[in-house]
């Protein structure tokens, strides 16, 4: 599997949703990540680095013809610090804008 390429993220460190504490809204803390990155022609699938332990929602949107044709989407599992994409092949390079919103799990 190979990684994406030229991944630019915006929010250095996840970033919160709310604010320090709510006392009507139950369940974690939600924080997210934003950026771009890049996958290469013929690569079907990669992994995106994240700082998130539990990712509930992905999203990526195409931001050139080769991405639109490559269509990724994730499973929403992380695995060694890092979300598995899965496309088709995107007929060139690829580039994407995501939104990673998720949790982090401390210990």
């Amino acid at each position: 599997m190979a990684d994406v390429t030229s991944r630019t993220q915006y929010v250095g460190k996840p970033m919160r949703l709310m604010g320090d504490k709510s006392s009507s809204v139950e369940g974690p803390v939600l924080y997210y990540e934003i950026g771009q990155f890049t996958q290469a022609d013929n690569t079907t699938s990669g992994e995106l680095a994240t700082e998130l332990t539990n990712v509930w929602f992905a999203s990526f949107l195409p931001m050139n013809a080769a991405a639109i044709t490559g269509a990724a989407y994730s499973d929403l599992v992380i695995t060694s610090g890092a979300i598995t994409i899965t496309n088709t092949d995107p007929g060139g390079t690829a580039q994407w804008a995501y939104l990673l919103i998720g949790s982090i799990e401390t210990v």
